[in-house]
């Protein structure tokens, strides 16, 4: 829960950072989403809540090099034990941004970084393991204002994680809010 009290005032500052660009070379953005991951069926995890929040810069007016740092906590009842699973990623992603346009616009992304899970089961302890992680994903920004400069975004992502010896695929559905940051 702490860690979600810290992403949620990190995102609520971003909130109030100034908006000054239009999507080109150059510039940069900023933004958070919420979203809802289901979990490979091989981890015996519910589905649960995720927050990330993402920072990029555009290499040219359609590619874009983003940071991405996302946490979600799942639960579940295994042998009669609660357990409780957090997973954090630390991503790069390349963003391809279709269609340049002022109001909408698509994009496609690819990334690598790395994936923490640590779970806690009652009264059998707790454990962690890092492991690489892939990600794929598509969605789509809305630009609204007078100057569209602040967008909705959502997308869907998949994650491939190698953790604890096993690899899992969880897939996030998710939606949020990014500035365009720099510029004139």
């Amino acid at each position: 829960m702490k860690k979600y009290l810290g992403v949620a005032l990190l995102a609520s500052a971003v909130c109030f950072l100034p908006a000054h660009a239009a999507i080109g070379q150059g510039n940069s953005e900023v933004g958070v989403d919420y979203g809802g991951t289901t979990y490979d069926s091989n981890t015996g995890l519910d589905s649960s809540d995720s927050i990330a929040l993402r920072g990029g810069y555009f290499i040219t007016d359609l590619f874009q090099i983003e940071g991405q740092f996302a946490t979600s906590e799942a639960n579940s009842k295994d042998f009669g034990a609660d357990v409780k699973a957090s997973t954090d990623l630390m991503m790069v992603n390349g963003v391809f941004n279709f269609m340049n346009k002022k109001s909408i616009t698509p994009y496609a992304l690819v990334g690598m970084g790395q994936a923490k899970v640590s779970v806690d089961a009652t009264g059998l302890g707790s454990t962690n393991d890092s492991g690489t992680a892939y990600q794929i994903g598509a969605g789509s920004r809305f630009f609204f204002g007078k100057a569209k400069r602040a967008a909705f975004r959502v997308d869907v992502s998949r994650v491939t994680q190698d953790n604890f010896s096993e690899k899992s695929t969880n897939t996030t559905v998710a939606g949020g809010f990014s500035w365009r940051l720099g510029g004139k």
